[in-house]
């Protein structure tokens, strides 16, 4: 894992745990991308052609989730691996999760 990958996610991280001003917004315009990227690349192994608006919902999803409950999930994460990775797995969650709902609808 890059230092200077660590130098700038850590500290965006704490500043967004601890409500700085900017913290928040400054952590979703930095990880906005990989929210993307993983809720596409989720929906193509799962042979599933989202509309923009699912894309889009899918996208809020993630980021009401890991603001919920005072960033519960943020605060939950360990630092044993790259904070990229931790987030990328939370995306796969919920896209598996709205996957599945749609499948019984």
């Amino acid at each position: 894992m890059s230092d200077s990958i660590l130098e700038i996610d850590y500290p965006l991280l704490k500043a967004c745990l601890n409500a700085e001003p900017g913290g928040w917004k400054n952590f979703v315009d930095r990880f906005l991308g990989l929210v993307l990227h993983t809720i596409d690349h989720t929906a193509r192994q799962g042979r599933v052609t989202l509309t923009r608006q699912e894309r889009s919902d899918l996208c809020e999803s993630v980021f009401r989730a890991l603001w919920h409950n005072d960033k519960e999930l943020l605060r939950n994460f360990n630092y044993t691996s790259s904070l990229s990775t931790y987030l990328a797995v939370v995306v796969r969650r919920v896209v598996i999760r709205f996957l599945r709902s749609a499948d019984e609808d």
